[in-house]
């Protein structure tokens, strides 16, 4: 083969790369995390209290840490081969077993948990150093990010031996040493695939939307019938379309633009902070959604309790905060309408608490519906910006 086809082929194989979707590997992977994140809620649900909501947002992070490492993983790379394929099936297992101690990670099943997941970070690092062998910037990378990977479930594997409230402070630490790693050490070095990346998160959203259409049916399962539970149901299903809505509606091509437009350094920084961050608030008001909703619907003519109520409306809230925060850093443009959207959801609350939580439900269609309506209206321009 001649010099100048080797340096097609190149061309085309990095072509190929920067515009690849997501594989049926990663899509079979991260059905445990639907599992996982479904955990989470049931953890809550086990101890409606502000101890409980805590545990419950400690949890979510590990989790949605364990789910960034592998997603930067397969950024880049596909990993076939029945070696790599066989070690993503290790991590699956072992973050299903993680999973299924998940409710009771802050009691009796700590130390499960905490050597589960500590296995799932092991065969990350594996991966990582099979994935960079012979490139020395990337390898650097990865050696200076692999202390950072490891601590946090080494730190949650000694609280196992510990009981409330320094098994909670160490899950604290453990989450701080996860989420500060990629700041601490820089992200020089690490590359992304636009189109791939923005697809993966999308694709998390969806499970996350999911999880709270499964807390929909939970708590309708007993009262199906009653036309209030039909009604309540109906309402729930729309909000969680407002907020498709407010995710998918102006975003694929403006955030993958966004990423392919800025310099390798600043894609770098850019991927993190839009993504890796600024994703977790998105997927946390989902989670919270689904806890409320799940309360809601079991007894829609009752007011909420205050926490479930918070996790009902302040849910929504957060989900259209955190896309206020997310397009700012990525576009550097204020989304005003999801702004004011966020306030109508949070001042919802205090009705949730006094009136039936049909009334809720109807509250917050209403700010999904307006909100909607609003931009299919007014388009506003949600985008790249020139500058960085």
């Amino acid at each position: 083969m001649r010099d100048d086809d080797l340096g097609n082929a190149d061309e085309q194989v990095a072509e190929d790369t920067a515009d690849r979707s997501v594989g049926t590997l990663e899509l079979f992977f991260d059905l445990v995390f639907v599992y996982a994140l479904s955990q989470v809620t049931v953890l809550m649900l086990a101890d409606i209290s502000w101890a409980g909501f805590g545990r419950g947002i400690l949890a979510l992070v590990a989790v949605w840490w364990a789910w960034v490492c592998y997603a930067w993983l397969t950024n880049t790379s596909d990993h076939d081969g029945p070696g790599p394929r066989l070690l993503l099936f290790l991590a699956m297992a072992a973050m299903l077993m993680a999973a299924v101690a998940l409710p009771q990670a802050f009691g009796a099943r700590a130390l499960v948990f905490a050597l589960a997941f500590l296995a799932v970070r092991l065969i990350h690092v594996v991966l990582l150093a099979l994935d960079v062998r012979g490139e020395a910037d990337v390898g650097s990378a990865a050696l200076r990010l692999v202390p950072t990977l490891l601590a946090g479930p080494a730190v949650l594997v000694a609280a196992a031996f510990f009981d409330t409230p320094e098994r909670e402070l160490l899950w604290i630490v453990a989450a701080v040493m996860d989420l500060s790693g990629p700041v601490l050490v820089g992200t020089t070095g690490w590359s992304v695939t636009p189109a791939y990346f923005v697809e993966r998160h999308g694709l998390i959203i969806i499970i996350a939307l999911g999880e709270a259409i499964v807390g929909v049916g939970a708590g309708a399962e007993a009262a199906l019938p009653r036309p209030s539970v039909v009604t309540a149901v109906l309402l729930a299903v729309l909000i969680a379309a407002g907020l498709w809505w407010s995710y998918f509606g102006y975003l694929r091509g403006g955030a993958e633009r966004r990423l392919r437009g800025t310099t390798d350094r600043e894609q770098s920084r850019l991927a993190r902070d839009s993504y890796s961050y600024l994703h977790l608030p998105l997927v946390a008001g989902v989670v919270f959604f689904a806890l409320g909703v799940h309360e809601a619907v079991a007894a829609p003519g009752e007011p909420l309790p205050l926490l479930p109520a918070v996790a009902l409306a302040g849910g929504v809230a957060m989900f259209y905060d955190g896309d206020v925060a997310y397009r700012w850093r990525d576009h550097h443009q204020l989304a005003t309408g999801r702004l004011v959207a966020a306030v109508g959801a949070a001042s919802l609350i205090p009705v949730a608490v006094v009136a039936p939580a049909l009334a809720a439900l109807a509250g917050l269609t209403l700010v999904c519906l307006l909100h909607t309506s609003w931009e299919l209206w007014h388009h506003p321009a949600i985008g790249p910006v020139d500058d960085s």
